[in-house]
């Protein structure tokens, strides 16, 4: 009798788990559909429907044709394909060939190489950007300066061109190519190398058929990154393209919005699926172009690690990289400080002064900026870096429908701008009237930014839980814990440091955000990329300069607090005996 009554109590309690399990799954697969689906699929609705969703317009196929016999339509994507192209290409051969150098050789300074491509990835976009701007403006550039002291009576250089764009995104872009690539460097046997170079292979040779070909995946993984980064850009083209009326898909879909009385809808959405369909497209041919090849170049016997001794040449790639440290980080910076330390900037005979901190820091409409700012990146880092952990735990452990709706969702922002975002979003609370009280309020801006950000947690939540092995869970379920302890008491406590490096990441690649505050900012509420937007645009470029500056000290000093505390934990730990906390990742895109 005791046995029937037990094994009811657990047939029932195992009922009430089943259903409670259900119904959490369908709540996360209602909620990803909800975030991530649903919106995009207004670009579609909207593509057909030539006004705002709540003007109850009818759906017509009338203004997508129309937009695609716009001359316009072709030459922006026609001005886009060329940026992916140029671009690509020299930030994937400038990355690959540091990466080389870092893994390979035995270039002089190759171990600064990654220290500096991670500092910076931590410089936001628009930061670079408008350094350049103060670097190599035709008017009042440092650079156009000081050659008018040297006796030029012509501009030097002038950065808003198609010269000035391709350079800066090439530069921006060459960290993300280089961390990509830099494993598969390391990771490959040098030996294959020598056995070309023992039958009679050079050096030139050897690198072109040996080395390359043996990294192929992470290049042209590398590639198509860079290629989707580039097509989604906002900043350089926004600040630099249009002075020389040079449009390309996420400034011409801005264009459509905010610059046109009414409102181009149709031609925003119809340059939308054109993008969607050009990443895809990216994706597919990169499948297409690894299926059948074998890159296997590690076995179980013994590769070698020695660096490839270059000669004289070495130094050649030494100077590389004292170039590239200059033009990606030393120049900006320093037109970036010298100008916010000047009351006129490019006006040296007022000396420097730090009125300009003072003055952001006090006004009422500039300190609020960077209080919001604040609060954005902290709250929008955590919830990034929360669901990129999240949906990257349920991909690694579940199966079937779940797992494949879920790294399906997850991508969608990838394939997206921030400026596309921001309108499939816009489009999304306008489309249910229930939602359309979020219009305009600075939650949606935040859940924005936060959808925004989830391809760069992604990549921090995925390398850490890969490195868990799933034998710790079924430890913790064998010895009687739920689903939820295991999660919380196991998982969530052996990634912690890199659940603090994703949300510090995040926060910083939030606080330079300048897409999806273009067109979501609140009446009032303006995030400092924002505000130093309109204060370039606005002639006030030093002020910008110290917005910014502001934050970037801000950030630094998060992160060397956030590094010494890391530091004192590990020797608290060793005094107690403590075994030594093992880093599970590194801050990489």
């Amino acid at each position: 009798m005791t046995a029937t009554i037990d094994f009811e109590r657990d047939r029932r309690a195992s009922q009430r788990r089943a259903v409670t399990g259900g119904t959490l799954w369908a709540v996360f697969i209602a909620a990803l559909t909800l975030i991530f689906v649903f919106p995009v699929s207004m670009i579609v609705i909207g593509a057909f429907r030539d006004g705002l969703p709540s003007d109850n317009i009818p759906f017509t196929i009338g203004g997508l044709v129309e937009a695609f016999q716009d001359p316009t339509t072709w030459s922006t994507m026609g001005n886009s394909v060329i940026l992916v192209l140029v671009c690509g290409t020299i930030s994937v051969a400038g990355g690959g060939l540091f990466a080389w150098v870092a893994a390979n050789t035995n270039v002089p300074g190759r171990k600064l190489l990654t220290p500096l491509m991670a500092v910076n990835l931590f410089v936001p976009p628009l930061f670079h950007t408008l350094g350049w701007i103060m670097l190599g403006n035709a008017q009042n550039g440092l650079i156009n300066q000081f050659a008018r002291m040297l006796g030029a009576t012509e501009p030097f250089m002038n950065i808003q061109g198609w010269g000035g764009l391709i350079l800066l995104m090439s530069l921006g872009y060459m960290p993300f190519a280089y961390l990509l690539m830099l494993g598969a460097f390391k990771n490959r046997d040098q030996s294959l190398d020598e056995a070309a170079a023992i039958s009679g292979a050079g050096a030139v040779r050897t690198f072109f058929t040996i080395t390359l070909p043996s990294v192929g995946p992470a290049i042209t993984g590398a590639a198509i990154l860079i290629a989707v980064l580039v097509f989604q850009a906002f900043d350089s083209p926004q600040l630099i393209g249009r002075q020389a009326n040079i449009f390309v898909f996420s400034t011409q879909i801005y264009h459509y919005v905010r610059d046109q009385a009414p409102a181009e809808y149709t031609k925003a959405f119809a340059l939308s699926l054109v993008l969607i369909v050009l990443v895809l497209a990216l994706f597919v041919a990169q499948r297409w172009l690894l299926r059948g090849r074998s890159f296997t170049t590690l076995t179980g016997k013994t590769s070698r690690r020695e660096p490839q001794e270059l000669g004289p040449v070495r130094w050649v790639f030494t100077a590389l990289i004292v170039v590239f440290m200059l033009l990606n980080l030393v120049l900006p910076l320093f037109a970036m400080i010298l100008g916010s330390l000047q009351p006129i900037f490019g006006v040296m005979s007022t000396g420097l002064t730090f009125d300009n901190y003072v003055e952001m820091l006090t006004d009422p409409v500039f300190s609020s900026s960077l209080a919001l700012t604040a609060w954005l990146a902290v709250i929008g880092g955590f919830g990034s870096i929360a669901i990129a952990m999240l949906t990257a735990y349920v991909t690694a452990r579940r199966t079937g429908f779940i797992r494949s709706y879920t790294s399906f969702a997850v991508w969608i922002p990838w394939a997206l701008p921030g400026i596309v975002l921001a309108l499939a979003y816009m489009f999304a609370v306008l489309y249910v009237p229930a939602f359309r009280g979020l219009y305009g309020s600075a939650f949606l801006m935040t859940l924005v930014l936060i959808v925004a950000t989830i391809p760069v947690s992604s990549r921090i939540a995925e390398g850490a839980l890969a490195q868990l092995s799933p034998e710790l869970e079924e430890a913790g379920r064998t010895s009687g814990a739920g689903s939820w302890r295991v999660l919380l008491s196991i998982v969530l406590r052996l990634v912690i440091p890199s659940f603090l490096s994703g949300w510090f990441l995040s926060a910083l690649f939030i606080s330079g955000n300048l897409a999806v505050p273009m067109l979501l900012a609140p009446p009032g509420l303006q995030p400092v990329s924002l505000t130093a937007f309109q204060q370039f645009l606005q002639g006030n470029m030093s002020q910008g300069a110290a917005l910014f500056m502001i934050i970037l000290v801000a950030a630094m000093a998060v992160l060397a607090i956030a590094a010494l505390s890391l530091k004192l934990g590990t020797r608290l730990r060793g005094r107690t005996g403590a075994a030594p906390a093992i880093p599970l990742t590194r801050i990489t895109p």
